[in-house]
């Protein structure tokens, strides 16, 4: 295998490994989020009110998790297409047909491969 692509696919791995992280900790949340979700839909049917609830309520809200999960998302997806254009760059695929296979333009394309190579 070529030293690039080598590299590329060690980086892809490195990043594949944390993403598998962050969904493990973002279905422990969703847990979280969904169990809060039931204990708050049957306290404002038993016609509780809200204030009341959210007062009481042990912190993170449901907000703050639904952020937590989010933001994770972002920055790993966004670290996962920089590697995965890359590797596939590496392995000789045109920016056109990553750009297709992203569903991006070749531009973005572009920009991914620079920010990759820390440009």
């Amino acid at each position: 295998m070529a030293p690039d692509v080598r590299r590329t696919t060690d980086h892809l791995i490195v990043v594949l490994k944390q993403l598998d992280e962050m969904a493990e900790a973002n279905i422990g949340r969703s847990r979280r989020i969904k169990e809060r979700i039931d204990h708050l839909l049957e306290r404002l049917e038993a016609g509780e009110e809200l204030a009341a609830i959210v007062e009481g309520e042990s912190q993170p809200l449901i907000p703050t998790l639904i952020t937590e999960n989010i933001e994770a998302l972002q920055d790993v997806g966004s670290a996962l297409r920089r590697a995965e254009a890359a590797a596939l760059r590496a392995h000789g695929y045109t920016m056109g047909e990553i750009a297709s296979l992203f569903g991006v333009t070749r531009q973005r394309i572009s920009a991914l491969l620079d920010e990759s190579r820390g440009g």
